[in-house]
């Protein structure tokens, strides 16, 4: 198996590129599963379609990152439109997925609603998140106290990597400390650091730090 870990959407990242290339090819069927906003982003279903109408900002990024490969065939998964039948299929004929960044703890419950979690999990092809999406490759991440959410808190990932954490969009906030020592004290895991022009891409669980992720906290609690 092989997933790359993002904090931001940087295929194009010069670090990022050099590896990648070695595992993304003009053959590959990319899908972005579009699950994980904040439902305060989109508060109707115009707001979602708009957002990511073809000609929009974001698909016409995605596709530039892609292209970069040699990529064209891409696909979203639409929250709305797909219905059961082209979620699985869509899924099946893809060789890659990428889960973009937004609310990891929200985007699992659509993929809880609509049937998908068993599906993902079966997935073996390679697997890309950005941020949110990046968090819920693994088991159990923790998200911390933020503009976003009111308390530390352990939430259910779809499990594809297990035995560390992540923090993404590190900055030495002292939150983010505060949450990397606890997990590390509650979990004796880990924690690796993600910031916003550095990756983790894993290959049958060897670790490759790309930019400036690093790993942060060892499992004995001491920052490296």
């Amino acid at each position: 198996m092989k997933h790359l870990l993002l904090s931001r959407t940087i295929l194009d990242h010069p670090d990022v590129y050099s590896e990648m290339k070695k595992h993304l090819t003009q053959r590959d069927k990319v899908l972005v599963i579009l699950y994980s906003f904040f439902d305060v982003w989109f508060p109707t279903e115009d707001h979602y379609q708009t957002y990511y109408d073809d000609q929009n900002e974001y698909v016409l990024k995605m596709k530039r990152q892609f292209a970069m490969y040699h990529i064209h065939d891409i696909q979203f998964l639409n929250y709305y439109r797909d219905d059961k039948e082209t979620r699985l299929k869509k899924i099946s004929e893809a060789t890659v997925l990428y889960f973009p960044g937004g609310a990891p703890d929200q985007m699992m419950k659509r993929f809880d609603k609509h049937q998908l979690i068993q599906p993902l999990k079966a997935f073996k092809g390679l697997t890309i998140g950005s941020s949110a999406g990046a968090m819920i490759h693994l088991k159990k991440p923790h998200l911390y106290k933020d503009d976003d959410y009111d308390k530390f808190q352990y939430i259910q990932g779809l499990g594809y990597l297990d035995g560390f954490d992540i923090s993404v969009h590190y900055r030495r906030r002292n939150q983010q400390d505060k949450a990397i020592r606890r997990v590390v004290h509650e979990k004796h895991i880990d924690m690796y650091a993600i910031p916003d022009d550095g990756a983790i891409f894993i290959h049958d669980q060897h670790i490759s730090l790309l930019g400036t992720a690093r790993k942060i906290m060892n499992k004995k609690g001491q920052f490296l």
